[in-house]
C-alpha cells in the first residue's frame, strides 16, 4: 500500500522535473523522436555575394560575375584547381565534413558521427568567369520518427531529401560542357 507521504513526495518531484522539460524543450527549439542518417548535401548557386574573408558570404547584392581575381582578392589562394570539361574549378575547403547515424529522443540528440573528409565550397569559371558555385554541407539525408522544430511538426518515414547530386550534375552540364 502507498502512503499520502509518498504520494505527496511523488508530486512534488513531478511538480519541480515536468517545468525543467518543458523548459529545456522551449529552450533547445526541437523535440521528438526520431533516428536519421546525417551526411553530406550540396547547394547549387549561380548568385552569390563574396565576404572579405576566406568561406564567408555578404548578404549584399552584385550585380555582375566574379573573375578568378576577384574570387582570390576576397578569399585568397584556393587550396586547389581541377579542370571539368570547359570549366576551372576553384576549391575552398571549409572545415571538417561529418556523416552518420543519431537518434532524437525528447530533447537530447544522440549522435554516432565519424568524419569523412572535408566540405568545400567550388567554383566553376568559364574563359576566367564565375558561371556557378556549389557549396558542400551537413544535413539530416532520412530521418524515420515524429519532430518540431523550426516552427513546424512533422513525420518522416525514411524518404530521401537529398536531391543535390542531380542538381550538381545537371548545373555542371549547363555550366561546363564544351559545346555551348
Amino acid at each position: 500500500m502507498v502512503s499520502s507521504k509518498s504520494m505527496i513526495q511523488y508530486g512534488n518531484m513531478t511538480s519541480r522535473i515536468l517545468p525543467i522539460i518543458l523548459l529545456v524543450t522551449v529552450l533547445s527549439g526541437c523535440a521528438g523522436i526520431a533516428v536519421g542518417t546525417y551526411g553530406k548535401k550540396e547547394w547549387v548557386r549561380t548568385e552569390f555575394s563574396l565576404a572579405k574573408a576566406r568561406n564567408q558570404f555578404s548578404f549584399e547584392a552584385r550585380s555582375g560575375s566574379y573573375s578568378r581575381a576577384d574570387i582570390a582578392e576576397h578569399w585568397g589562394e584556393p587550396d586547389a584547381t581541377e579542370s571539368v570539361e570547359a570549366c576551372e574549378v576553384l576549391i575552398y575547403k571549409d572545415g571538417t565534413s561529418w556523416a552518420g547515424v543519431g537518434a532524437f529522443v525528447v530533447v537530447v540528440p544522440v549522435p554516432l558521427m565519424v568524419p569523412t573528409g572535408s566540405y568545400k565550397n567550388r567554383f566553376y569559371l568559364r574563359d576566367g568567369v564565375a558561371v556557378g558555385l556549389i557549396q558542400e554541407y551537413g544535413e539530416v539525408k532520412r530521418m524515420v520518427g515524429y519532430t518540431c522544430g523550426s516552427n513546424e511538426c512533422g513525420a518522416s518515414f525514411g524518404e530521401n531529401t537529398d536531391t543535390s547530386e542531380e542538381d550538381s550534375n545537371r548545373a555542371l552540364g549547363q555550366w561546363c560542357t564544351q559545346s555551348r
